[in-house]
């Protein structure tokens, strides 16, 4: 019962060390030593439930109590409450162009960059001196961590063209280390 004490302490006192530092602003000391705490709160929980239990009750009840503080914390602004409507407008059809555009964009940031990080994936983890159910792990864990990268990436450039480019380089490159 005192580990459990003891690591609900040290989780209070982190998310309020993080609150204080986001509130301030310029209490940098105060979120880094917060955060340290919420990593050294990890050990307590596990120590008092299991590593199993543990770590996620480490992220749950830190979470948890840091939302709590903002919610207790609030602030009501009279301005949000007595804001005026703001007049409807109209919603305009997009353009021809702007619909076409998204489309593709959304062909190459989805279906397209799946495929080549599925290859690229795979071609990264063909050299480590690992077994293959390693290998596998590791590929399954990166795939889509690669594929958000890329398709974050494709989503923010403004023209098409040298992200079609990148999908198509790194499509090949992968291909070649995987098939020769």
């Amino acid at each position: 019962m005192s580990a459990i004490l003891s690591a609900l302490v040290a989780s209070a006192l982190a998310a309020l060390l993080v609150y204080r530092g986001w509130r301030q602003g310029r209490s940098a000391w105060a979120a880094g030593a917060g955060w340290l705490l919420a990593l050294g709160s990890l050990p307590l929980w596990s120590r008092a439930l299991g590593v199993e239990f543990g770590v996620s009750y480490a992220i749950i009840v830190f979470t948890c109590l840091a939302w709590a503080l903002v919610f207790w914390r609030r602030e009501s602004s009279p301005q949000a409450a007595a804001s005026e409507l703001r007049p409807l407008r109209m919603l305009q059809r997009p353009a021809l162009s702007d619909g076409v555009s998204h489309s593709l964009r959304f062909v190459l940031a989805v279906p397209v960059a799946g495929a080549c990080t599925m290859l690229l994936s795979a071609a990264l983890v063909l050299p480590l001196p690992w077994s293959l159910p390693q290998q596998l792990a590791v590929a399954i864990f990166l795939y889509p961590l690669l594929w958000g990268a890329l398709s974050a990436w494709i989503c923010a450039q403004d023209k098409l063209l040298p992200a079609t480019l990148v999908n198509v380089a790194l499509a090949v490159l992968s291909s070649l280390i995987l098939y020769l």
